[in-house]
C-alpha cells in the first residue's frame, strides 16, 4: 500500500472515530421519572442567594437585571434548552468574564436543579410544599391519595 493511501485511510479512520465519539456523548437525559422542579421553591432561592445580591443582579448593579423574580430570570432562559440559555451558560462557565457568580461558583446540585428546571420547560407552576397538614400527611402524600 502506498504511503499516501495509508495516511488517507488513517486520517479517515481518525475522523470517523472522532465523529462517532462526539455524537455518542450527547446528554439527552430521561426526565420522566423526576418530580417537577418548582420555580418558587427550588430555583428562585438559588438565584436570590447567588445572583440577586447587592451590587450584582439586584436591579441596581451594572447589569440592570434583577434575578429575584420569575419574569426577569425566565427572560435569560430558553425553555427546554439550558445550553442555549444565557444565565445557565454563565453559571456553568469556568473562566472569563461570563463566569457567574465570579467569586463563588454555584454548587453542582444547584446548577443541576436549574438545568433540570430549564429542561422541564422553565415553567412557574403552583407547587406543593412538603409541609404537613393537620391530618399528618404531606401535600405530596395527599396528592398521591387523590390519584
Amino acid at each position: 500500500m502506498k504511503p499516501d493511501k495509508i495516511y488517507l485511510s488513517l486520517s479517515l479512520l481518525i475522523i470517523l472515530t472522532t465523529v462517532s465519539w462526539i455524537t455518542s456523548c450527547t446528554h439527552n437525559a430521561d426526565l420522566t421519572g423526576l418530580p417537577e422542579v418548582c420555580f418558587e421553591r427550588d430555583v428562585l432561592q438559588i438565584y436570590k442567594s447567588s445572583c440577586a445580591i447587592s451590587g450584582c443582579h439586584d436591579g441596581k448593579g451594572e447589569s440592570g437585571r434583577a434575578y429575584d423574580n420569575y419574569t426577569d430570570i425566565v427572560s435569560t432562559v430558553v425553555p427546554g434548552d439550558p445550553y442555549a440559555s444565557s444565565s445557565y451558560q454563565a453559571i456553568i462557565s469556568t473562566r472569563g468574564e461570563n463566569k457567574m457568580p465570579p467569586d463563588q461558583p454555584i454548587s453542582l446540585d444547584n446548577r443541576t436543579m436549574i438545568r433540570v428546571w430549564i429542561e422541564q420547560g422553565a415553567t412557574n407552576p403552583h407547587c406543593l410544599t412538603a409541609k404537613t397538614t393537620n391530618d399528618g400527611l404531606s401535600a405530596e402524600q395527599k396528592k398521591n391519595q387523590i390519584k
